[in-house]
C-alpha cells in the first residue's frame, strides 16, 4: 500500500458506509494509519495552524468512522456465520462465546486507542498553569482530548506537553506550575 492519505480514507470510509459487508483492505491498513497519524501529529508540533489541525482533527474522526463500521460489520458476520437467529435464548456455553466476543473487542478498541495515540494503562503527567497571550482555537492534545477554545488573557491549567508547545509557540506564557498530578 502507497503512503495513505486524508483524500484515500475518506474513499475508504465512503466505500464501508455504502456497503453491508465488509470491503476489502491491505493487511498493514491499521500500520499506515497510525503512520499518517504520527506524521500529522509530527508536523502539528512543529508548525501548529488552524487548518492543520482541523484536518487532523478529520482524520481521526475518519478512521475512527471506519474502524466502528468494520466492527460492526465483523460482529455481524460471526453471528450470521454462528447460524443465531433473533430472539434466541442463548445456552450457557454461548453465553460464555458472547461474553468472550466481548472481551476480543475491548481489547481489540484498548489497541486500536493505542494506534491513534492514546497510552496503554495509566501514566501520570503534570499539570502547568499558563496563560493564553493571543486567541486560540480548539485543538486536538497529544493526549486525543480537545481543548479550548481560549481567549487572550484566559489564565489555565493544561498538560505538560499541551503547555510546552503553547509556550514555546508564544501562544502562552508560565504563570506557575501546580503540584498535582492527573492520570494520562
Amino acid at each position: 500500500m502507497e503512503e495513505l492519505s486524508y483524500e484515500e480514507l475518506r474513499r475508504i470510509q465512503g466505500r464501508e458506509r455504502a456497503s453491508p459487508v465488509l470491503q476489502s483492505l491491505p493487511a498493514d491498513f491499521y500500520k499506515h494509519v497510525k503512520k499518517l497519524i504520527e506524521k500529522k501529529n509530527d508536523s502539528l508540533k512543529k508548525d501548529f495552524g488552524l487548518a492543520e489541525a482541523k484536518e487532523y482533527e478529520s482524520i481521526l474522526k475518519v478512521v475512527e468512522d471506519i474502524h466502528d463500521k468494520r466492527k460492526q460489520k465483523i460482529v455481524m458476520k460471526a453471528m450470521r456465520s454462528a447460524n443465531v437467529g433473533e430472539g434466541v435464548t442463548l445456552a450457557e456455553e454461548e453465553t460464555k462465546l458472547f461474553d468472550m466476543i466481548r472481551s476480543v473487542i475491548a481489547e481489540e478498541s484498548e489497541c486500536f486507542r493505542n494506534i491513534t495515540g492514546c497510552a496503554e494503562g495509566v501514566e501520570e503527567e503534570s499539570i502547568k498553569r499558563i496563560k493564553i497571550l493571543k486567541p486560540l482555537p480548539k485543538f486536538v492534545g497529544t493526549d486525543m482530548k480537545v481543548y479550548g477554545p481560549f481567549k487572550e488573557g484566559d489564565d489555565i491549567e493544561l498538560p505538560d506537553k499541551e503547555a510546552q508547545l503553547l509556550v514555546r509557540k508564544g501562544i502562552a506564557e508560565y504563570t506557575e506550575v501546580v503540584s498535582h498530578e492527573v492520570p494520562k
